[in-house]
């Protein structure tokens, strides 16, 4: 299936896929970002489903 990520563009996964599969998927660290869907974070065991639209945001931390 398909599931389409902002600056990624579309990106294939396998069925049952879930939010950590996808960011393993396309090399983020799973604590280094936060994914939203209709701006709202959505957990790593959240199901992806086809044609999702998610978005990708760097988590910026420090002192």
């Amino acid at each position: 299936m398909e599931v389409e990520v902002e600056d990624e563009g579309k990106v294939c996964v396998s069925d049952n896929s879930d939010v950590s599969t996808l960011l393993e998927k396309l090399d983020y660290h799973l604590d280094s970002v936060i994914v939203l869907s209709d701006d709202e974070p959505v957990p790593l065991d959240h199901p992806l489903k086809e044609d999702m639209k998610l978005k990708i945001v760097s988590v910026v931390s420090g002192g």
